[in-house]
């Protein structure tokens, strides 16, 4: 028997920095190691980021030709089997043959529309329903997006499959990688600065915790103009609180720094108000670091017994909760880090592509 082709839908190496190019990066690595399977990389010819407003313009224009006409004729000219999508966007017309699994995210761009420009919600959502429709099967990355996509966008529950993700292994190459990036201990968050992610809240959580001499890293750049910036709400809420000296924004971090800030952060935080998965979690997990996050999305899926949970909404909650973690024994970070560890064992990229070659011959 020969080897199974699949197609792999490699745009956003070149267009994305976090979120679905992590997806891509680590899953490609993970279907290369199959003797089985075949795979073949299909991106734009000369593809890289745009720079100027002009080019972003341009790139939605050839985002939904690629999608919508070259992607499906490459397919077809490589003679996949199969077609991975990590976008959510599969393409729908001019596929012969070959068998779509777009993966979904989440549904936020469906349940909090204000987030994302009217105009590009509109026709990436139009785009997305298209290719749901004659996917073979849509992948998601929770229990939590599983349910939304039935009860918000009324797909079947037969056509789901949740597949576990993964952390990216990062590696600290950082010169003088035993000493803080800061000279004082700290609190850690990483994620881009989107409204979602609720960090005025969190600024204000911090501003009530007891000792005076930690310090916040918010770690992460600004969103694409498709996201409401909360930087400047950030910016604001720590000049109104004073927490100028206490309070550092790095801006986005290359993996040899990211790991550094994960290494000796003294504790994590992640008090999103939606995530469809939530990676950062498992990256203070592979980190060992006691962990405090929201109690609502996906979140209390992935991080199980692995840290705490509070009312995102509830600053005096959340600050509760990061005390908790400061006031933790050896015995409770120990029994902590063990079950990060156990959860682990499933949400790693491994099991990311064994769960998804189980729907490559289903019918």
């Amino acid at each position: 028997m020969g080897k199974i082709r699949v197609g792999f839908d490699s745009r956003d190496l070149f267009f994305a920095q976090t979120g679905t190019k992590t997806f891509s990066e680590e899953l490609i690595k993970e279907i290369q190691q199959d003797p089985t399977v075949e795979l073949v990389l299909l991106s734009p010819k000369n593809a890289k980021a745009p720079s100027s407003l002009w080019s972003k313009a341009l790139a939605h224009f050839q985002f939904i030709i690629w999608k919508l006409w070259t992607l499906p004729r490459k397919a077809q000219q490589a003679k996949v089997d199969y077609l991975i999508c990590p976008d959510y966007v599969a393409p729908f017309l001019f596929l012969g043959k070959v068998k779509t699994l777009p993966v979904f995210h989440g549904c936020n761009i469906w349940e909090i529309p204000q987030n994302y420009n009217t105009i590009w919600r509109w026709y990436f959502s139009a785009l997305a329903r298209g290719g749901e429709k004659k996917a073979h099967r849509v992948l998601t990355v929770s229990q939590f997006s599983k349910s939304k996509l039935i009860d918000v966008l009324g797909i079947a529950d037969s056509k789901i499959k949740v597949i576990p993700i993964g952390a990216k292994a990062i590696q600290n190459s950082v010169n003088n990688a035993t000493q803080r990036p800061i000279k004082n201990e700290y609190l850690l968050h990483i994620g881009v600065l989107d409204k979602r992610k609720n960090l005025p809240r969190l600024i204000r959580a911090f501003a009530l915790l007891d000792d005076s001499s930690i310090h916040l890293i918010l770690g992460g750049g600004r969103p694409s103009k498709i996201f409401n910036d909360s930087y400047p709400e950030i910016q604001a809420t720590i000049k109104e609180l004073g927490l100028e000296k206490r309070v550092h924004l790095t801006g986005y971090l290359k993996d040899e720094m990211l790991a550094h800030y994960y290494q000796h952060a003294k504790a994590y935080v992640f008090p999103s108000t939606y995530e469809g998965f939530g990676i950062p979690v498992l990256e203070a997990f592979q980190h060992g670091l006691p962990l405090a996050a929201s109690n609502i999305s996906s979140l209390p899926e992935v991080v199980g017994e692995g840290g705490l949970l509070f009312d995102p909404y509830n600053i005096q909650e959340m600050a509760y909760q990061i005390e908790a973690l400061f006031s933790m024994g050896e015995s409770e970070l120990s029994t902590m880090k063990e079950k990060q560890e156990k959860l682990l064992s499933w949400y790693n990229w491994s099991n990311s592509w064994k769960e998804i070659k189980q729907t490559l011959n289903e019918k």
